[in-house]
């Protein structure tokens, strides 16, 4: 008796899990799962979230996760069995996004990475070292 109660019990909540998944749900854990085998091409971007301007940026066919100490750990895929790891520290003033960029010809194993100065380092598209050597004007009392 106890067995055909156990069944039944679990056929019911395998019914309810059933239910509960919808297209999106599928449709997310798999194009998760084809991102993170490397099947994937998409851009990282982290941001600052005091000035809102970005670091750096990760594109190529990537995995991403967090680890529990804070670090955001992009695995980038550079050959056919070739990574790559490149991974920062978040904080509560740096954050990131994620983006799946759309399919083109191109060498899939191209990757990516740039980094971005301060806004002030730049002038009419052109780098102005002085530019950044100047001290700022701040309120005082």
């Amino acid at each position: 008796m106890k067995n055909k109660v156990m069944w039944a019990f679990t056929a019911v909540v395998v019914a309810i899990m059933l239910v509960g998944c919808t297209k999106a749900d599928t449709v997310t854990y798999n194009i998760k799962k084809e991102a993170d085998n490397f099947n994937v091409r998409r851009k990282v971007v982290a941001i600052n979230t005091r000035t809102n301007d970005p670091l750096f940026t990760v594109e190529g066919n990537l995995s991403i996760s967090v680890d529990g100490d804070g670090d955001l750990n992009v695995t980038i895929q550079t050959g056919e069995e070739e990574y790559k790891l490149f991974y920062a520290h978040l904080s509560d003033t740096v954050t990131y996004t994620c983006v799946q960029m759309d399919a083109i010809e191109a060498n899939p194993y191209q990757y990516e990475i740039s980094y971005f100065p301060p806004k002030e380092v730049f002038m009419h598209g052109l780098v102005d070292l002085t530019e950044s050597d100047q001290k700022h004007d701040y309120e005082t009392e």
